[in-house]
């Protein structure tokens, strides 16, 4: 069989990034999209739902980047990095072929276009309160239902309040769009919540059998904190799709940061032995394109080398990808650059001698890991910050019983320096 021929993206401007031609989030809970997690958002209605890929704020950074600038106050981050001579989002993204729309082929000019990826939240059910997620639990009725117990949280640069979302109004909208819009995507993610937990997921799977696409790659991001027949049932619905050729792949991306008590306390609701069992089930099934997915936060970098540990473990059974970002967009507090240029130098050193490097693939998610580390380092300290982290840590003690002190000791010396008091 001969090879694919490897096309990539078009646009060579210093400052172009493909996801801003490829890529569209669409969160139907909370009405907005965007084509970057890192960057500014859109307001999504009923209205001008099929603009979802060409609202005027995405027209706009795309006619910056033909010109060669960054857009004004977006895509911050990619920049910062890049100025510090690291390995960006952006340049990580043009590497990879074949992904950008086919309306380039024609035009490389091309700004109003339709996504090749398409990445979509359903609503907030979720059986998760992770700490990085959104404040106020428009990705999590877990936090949802934690802030409607508890009532709203002010404090400084810390806020938890409870929004509402508008799934309901848009729902129909997307399934509308589904017959003729998904035979032109080339991957699809679905998140959540927790997508195992919303019905959603099986109206998905049952609008691929009527309207199929075997050009596309499916990929479900998951917490795996679900019952395995759960999981079972659902492969064996995607694997009669893939006989059938109504997709082209399955890739699961499993949610896990770090590893021991300190994931469990960020990612409020963990069982590692359960997810260790469920993700172990995945690594059987040989036929799906597995990851892991982190979010690197302040609080998961220290014990993030024992979770490298146990990645290299089980991919000595079947080849294992790894993907990663930070918190995005925020709460700032929860970022690991907050702490300046001392605290994570000694992890930083362990972290990047697990990483292997065997292939172009592995190769660069090291450098990718490296230029993100090391632009947490770059800066120095931020007290207000690390003041607004620890009275949030403090309020989800208070809210879920749990002791922070006692996970995280190291951080301990950070409230006298900053001047708090418990």
């Amino acid at each position: 069989m001969s090879q694919i021929e490897k096309k990539y993206f078009p646009i060579k401007t210093a400052t172009a990034c493909q996801l801003k031609w490829s890529w569209s989030t669409i969160y139907l809970n909370t009405g907005i999209t965007r084509s970057c997690h890192r960057t500014a958002e859109s307001e999504l209605t009923e209205e001008n739902f099929l603009d979802f890929h060409n609202t005027p704020l995405k027209l706009a950074d795309r006619k910056d980047m033909l010109n060669g600038v960054w857009p004004k106050d977006h895509c911050g981050y990619c920049r910062e990095v890049e100025e510090i001579g690291g390995y960006s989002d952006r340049m990580r993204q043009i590497t990879v072929p074949n992904m950008y729309p086919s309306e380039l082929d024609n035009d490389p000019a091309a700004i109003e276009i339709f996504p090749s990826i398409l990445e979509v939240y359903f609503n907030n059910a979720c059986n998760l309160g992770c700490l990085y997620c959104d404040p106020a639990g428009s990705l999590s009725s877990t936090i949802a239902s934690e802030n409607k117990r508890f009532g709203e949280f002010k404090n400084k640069g810390v806020e938890l309040i409870t929004i509402h979302g508008h799934f309901k109004n848009l729902l129909p909208h997307f399934w509308d769009w589904f017959p003729t819009g998904f035979s032109k995507i080339k991957r699809m993610h679905i998140l959540g919540g927790e997508p195992f937990y919303q019905k959603e997921l099986d109206t998905l799977l049952e609008m691929i059998e009527k309207y199929p696409n075997p050009n596309c790659e499916l990929n479900l991001v998951t917490n795996l904190m679900v019952p395995k027949q759960r999981i079972v049932d659902f492969l064996e619905k995607v694997k009669q799709l893939l006989i059938a050729r109504k997709i082209k792949r399955l890739d699961i991306s499993c949610s896990i940061d770090c590893w021991g008590a300190e994931q469990e306390y960020v990612r409020w609701g963990i069982n590692l032995k359960q997810w260790e069992e469920n993700f172990k089930l995945l690594i059987e099934n040989r036929w799906i394109y597995l990851t892991i997915q982190q979010t690197i936060s302040g609080l998961t970098i220290k014990t993030m080398p024992e979770l490298l540990i146990k990645l290299s473990e089980w991919r000595k059974d079947r080849k294992i990808g790894q993907w990663f970002t930070g918190v995005t967009p925020g709460p700032n507090y929860l970022k690991g650059d907050i702490f300046g240029d001392n605290e994570f130098k000694h992890s930083i050193i362990e972290i990047l001698s697990l990483m292997p490097q065997k292939d172009d693939e592995e190769q660069s998610a090291y450098r990718y890991m490296e230029g993100f580390l090391n632009s947490l380092i770059s800066g120095k300290q931020k007290d207000d910050e690390i003041k607004n982290l620890i009275i949030y840590l403090n309020e989800k003690d208070r809210r879920r019983k749990t002791n922070w002190r006692q996970t995280f000791s190291w951080l301990i010396k950070y409230e006298g320096l900053c001047g708090i008091q418990e």
